[in-house]
């Protein structure tokens, strides 16, 4: 590792802090449960002061995202029903990674120590955390599809409704070693993006010395936008595998056909580049 490096000490894992009864307690994990604590506290909070003509600039920013959540899987899902659903999840999701994304541009995370040790690191800089996210969201995801879909639907899903067929039974496993693929790149994402925005910020102190507040100023701004880029494609991810995951057979067969009735055998089409 380089002196410039060292200096800045910059650590790929999260450091441990303490142990709970054989646990132990890293400083992305504290960090993690206090944005937790606090989104908890102003969603119970929300939540009792709910009016019909609700009024505030806290209950306005909450109708904001609710509603971008809501319309962003209603846009993926094309139902509604279903977008409304599935919006509690989608809106914690959200207001998980991106507060946690956010926490970790605040002053005195990673330079308030705590036996030599940095005491807060955002949940999402630790490939721990945001590994645990990912697998979290999958498993939900799975359940959410039992749930529509019945037992029978969901291995249908993956096997087709013919599992003995040789072909239909490796395109099942195919499908089912997808959802480990899936779990590797949301994790890998998240966790890149965000540490090496953090990186970023700690070598740029560590060269400016007493000018860094203005001079990663601007990177603060840039890291606050990719923080929620961030937020925002983990969360379409998810929305489009849980639409995926959800969906039934019938459900994709009646779409292809309602294709083939839009365009009948016979009829040149368009995509085809038949016009003559």
């Amino acid at each position: 590792m380089s002196p410039l490096f060292a200096d800045a000490n910059v650590i790929l894992h999260a450091e441990k802090l303490f142990t709970i009864a054989g646990v132990s307690v890293t400083n992305s994990m504290l960090l993690g449960w206090v944005v937790s604590g606090l989104l908890v506290s102003v969603f119970i909070f929300a939540s009792k002061r709910i009016k019909v003509d609700a009024s505030g600039k806290g209950l306005s920013l909450l109708e904001i995202i609710v509603e971008f959540i809501t319309n962003m899987a209603d846009d993926v899902m094309h139902d509604r029903k279903k977008a409304v659903k599935y919006a509690p999840f989608l809106i914690t999701l959200f207001c998980f990674i991106i507060f946690n994304n956010w926490a970790g541009l605040l002053p005195g995370v990673g330079s308030i120590t705590y036996h030599h040790q940095p005491l807060f690191r955002a949940w999402t800089s630790d490939l721990t955390g945001t590994l645990a996210l990912s697998i979290t969201s999958i498993i939900l995801i799975q359940v959410y599809t039992i749930r529509e879909l019945k037992v029978g639907g969901y291995l249908k899903h993956y096997f087709s409704d013919k599992p003995y067929n040789p072909i239909n039974l490796f395109v099942g496993l195919l499908e089912v070693l997808g959802e480990f693929t899936r779990i590797a790149s949301l994790s890998l994402r998240l966790f890149g993006n965000i540490f090496a925005g953090e990186v970023l910020l700690l070598v740029l102190s560590s060269i400016t010395s007493f000018g860094s507040p203005i001079a990663t100023l601007p990177f603060i701004f840039m890291e606050l936008f990719v923080g929620f880029i961030q937020a925002f494609v983990f969360t379409t991810l998810v929305i489009v595998y849980l639409t995926l995951a959800t969906s039934s057979h019938d459900e994709e067969h009646e779409t292809d056909h309602s294709t083939v009735h839009a365009n009948p055998v016979g009829q040149p089409s368009l995509a085809s580049g038949s016009q003559k």
